[in-house]
């Protein structure tokens, strides 16, 4: 038998210790006590004698799926979260650029203006400082898809301008 240098009454006095330890409950309980002054206060001991108040009965339980639809936190369903995500987004993004081309198309065709060297000087050099933008690169995909337009837009100016 193993003592670890404990003598016999430190050994029975532990497991006496032990025993009242197991036989009281784990969990506190938790009383609602009301003050003479009206404060309330919560608290794991009992309230004193002068303090109204009792003890809580607190629910402990996990939740049980009572119908309710549970949210799957596991990592497989928030890669498929973000992939639908990802490709709502570049979905979204495709077609606004198919519509701003389209747009730009048709004001070219329909908009044919009077060559204008003011103007097509100045479209010339918006569509560099554009064009040097996207060569210089971006920091989000936002940045890259708003310098890509704006080249797109001016583009389409020069071209109505300059003829």
């Amino acid at each position: 038998m193993l003592t670890f240098g404990i003598d016999r009454p430190s050994r029975l006095a532990l497991g006496l210790i032990g025993l009242a330890l197991a036989a009281h409950p784990a969990g506190a309980g938790l009383y609602k006590c009301q003050q003479a002054n009206g404060q309330v206060s919560y608290q794991q001991t009992a309230c004193a004698d002068n303090a109204g108040g009792g003890a809580l009965a607190v629910d402990t339980r996990a939740p049980t799926d009572g119908g309710s639809k549970s949210r799957d936190y596991s990592i497989e369903s928030q890669v498929q979260e973000m992939r639908a995500e990802r490709e709502r987004v570049s979905g979204e993004r495709e077609r606004a650029r198919k519509h701003a081309e389209t747009e730009a198309r048709r004001s070219r065709a329909s908009a044919r203006t009077e060559h204008d060297p003011a103007k097509c000087a100045k479209q010339h050099a918006e569509v560099a400082k554009w064009h040097q933008k996207i060569l210089n690169g971006y920091r989000t995909r936002s940045e890259k898809d708003l310098n890509e337009n704006k080249l797109a837009y001016h583009q389409a100016l020069a071209d109505r301008y300059c003829e």
